[in-house]
């Protein structure tokens, strides 16, 4: 086991790690369409629209746009998937709400008794691509005990550039090596360990539905590796 010791705040990636994703914009597109006739494959639908989230990210990464913030690209993204899905007929105010459904994931059946636990000894942060307008909505709906948000807005540009992981320990006032970035995706925790951040990695199974489990990590990959953050919390003797 590495040595924790030092560690005095966690930024947690949101979307995947926190929240259920999936599940969540499954049913608010559900509610809205399955009304108006459309059937469908709704978690499909989910994916669809999860899977341009990269790509319309690297637009602004890479500079071949100016920074938006994500609920623009959600908008953005909800026309190919309507269209993918041949989905017609819903006015602009319609068309809002279902992009809104990004505010109103449910979290994870573990995450706020396990972030409970882990802000009475760290700061609790997110460090997230969401906007913060974004992740607060989604905090005061679900319960999600930040201590502060940050992210990609505050920077104006979207992990895994290496300015996100640099503002963590910058505005907490701390030192990388006392923060812990928590996530269920190894691409985000490598570009934390590269910038000087510990890691932790929390396994989510089910982030894009049953069958599409990932592999675990080797070990000694990450500081921690656990299945859900109550057990986070015990690792970290919270």
């Amino acid at each position: 086991m590495a040595d924790l010791t030092n560690i005095r705040a966690l930024t947690f990636d949101v979307f995947g790690t926190v929240v259920d994703w999936r599940t969540s914009i499954a049913r608010e597109a559900e509610a809205m369409l399955a009304p108006k006739g459309v059937s469908l494959d709704w978690g499909a639908f989910a994916d669809h629209w999860r899977q341009q989230y990269q790509p319309a990210m690297a637009e602004v990464r890479e500079g071949r746009r100016e920074y938006v913030v994500m609920d623009v690209l959600h908008r953005e993204m909800l026309d190919g998937t309507l269209e993918a899905f041949g989905v017609a007929g819903l006015d602009e105010p319609e068309m809002h709400r279902l992009a809104m459904a990004w505010r109103r994931l449910d979290p994870w059946p573990d995450a706020v008794e396990g972030m409970q636990r882990l802000k009475a000894r760290f700061a609790a942060v997110a460090l997230s691509n969401g906007n913060v307008a974004l992740v607060l909505a989604m905090a005061k709906r679900a319960g999600i005990p930040w201590d502060a948000i940050l992210g990609s807005e505050l920077v104006r540009t979207y992990k895994p550039d290496a300015g996100i992981y640099d503002s963590a320990p910058r505005f907490l006032d701390l030192a990388p090596s006392q923060v812990m970035m928590v996530a269920c995706h190894p691409w985000d925790l490598d570009a934390a360990k590269g910038r000087g951040l510990r890691t932790a990695y929390v396994h989510r199974p089910l982030e894009w539905g049953a069958g599409t489990e990932r592999p675990l990590p080797e070990a000694g990959v990450y500081d921690v590796s656990v299945g859900n953050f109550v057990e986070l919390a015990d690792v970290m003797g919270a």
